[in-house]
């Protein structure tokens, strides 16, 4: 695609305008550990916000379906979640270890039981992840390998429609709803999440002057995200418990520990399930109008 036609097309050049801003972030902090004479790695503040602009990307993605192929996508989202996932360990296992200690303070409310064992478990666990010493990819080189890719894999003979692909988000993400309810599956919880977060992202990066109605929808989003971010978070927390349970031949009072955290957590997110089938019915079962973005 010729330099014109690609700056008429509005998805990258919101897409550009998110890493630029991520890579003067990562270049003010390098410049402030040079000077200090400290270790380059990124902190923790900005590995977080390297991973809500990878969110963002592959949110911002999505809305070349209606008019690329899925390869073509799937080829650019490859490499936004590798860039992320290089940086997901001690952040994933710090999550678990959060989520882990607040079921662990709501069973405690109601049951007088000894689950330290298992927090002991989780704690060592994080620390192990806080040595490990792999390096992850460069930041700088990665994100601007990723523009070049977008460039490369999705040119198209016409820029995506926002509102069309903002469309197909929101159809996806309600198909599921009503699929992971009526199936009870954990799995389609878990790609409702990922679809109405994109969804979210999109409406927050392109309504630049929301209605009022828009931010009641968008405020709707972030309540239903919050929950089945929860939801999933519980949800690997369990399968871990699982494989505690099959391959680390846990002790008597660890294991007995996990027994009880599992059996918690199947309440947890029966409860889960019910707050979030509320907000399906406000999303995803009401009428509404689509939402006004900016031109």
């Amino acid at each position: 695609m010729s330099k014109s036609s690609k700056a008429s097309d509005p998805v990258f050049k919101v897409a550009k305008k998110r890493v630029k801003k991520l890579l003067k972030a990562v270049a003010r902090e390098r410049s402030e550990a040079s000077a200090a004479e400290t270790a380059p790695a990124l902190s923790p503040k900005l590995v977080h916000k390297l991973r809500v602009t990878s969110k963002r990307l592959r949110a911002l993605l999505q809305l070349y379906r209606p008019v690329a192929s899925k390869k073509a996508v799937k080829t650019v989202e490859q490499a936004v979640k590798a860039l992320a996932k290089s940086y997901s360990g001690q952040r994933d296992a710090l999550v678990q270890y959060q989520t882990l200690g607040q079921l662990v303070e709501e069973y405690r409310a109601g049951e007088d039981r000894d689950l330290q064992p298992l927090l002991c478990y989780f704690a060592e666990h994080l620390e192990a992840h806080q040595r490990d010493t792999r390096t992850p990819m460069a930041p700088t080189p990665a994100l601007e390998e990723i523009l070049d890719l977008w460039q490369q894999q999705l040119p198209g003979k016409q820029a995506p429609d926002c509102q069309e692909g903002m469309e197909f988000t929101y159809s996806r993400a309600r198909k599921l709803a009503f699929e992971a309810e009526s199936r009870d599956d954990d799995e389609l919880y878990h790609q409702c999440r990922k679809w109405t977060k994109y969804y979210l992202y999109q409406a927050q990066m392109l309504v630049k002057k929301p209605r009022p109605k828009d931010k009641a929808l968008i405020d709707d989003l972030k309540q239903l995200g919050v929950l089945l971010g929860d939801f999933h978070d519980r949800c690997v927390l369990e399968q871990n418990l699982n494989q505690l349970l099959r391959s680390e031949q846990p002790d008597e009072a660890l294991e007995q520990a996990t027994l009880l955290m599992l059996s918690w957590l199947m309440e947890r997110k029966r409860q889960d399930k019910e707050a979030c089938h509320r907000c399906f019915e406000t999303l995803f079962t009401s009428p509404r109008s689509p939402l006004q973005l900016s031109h």
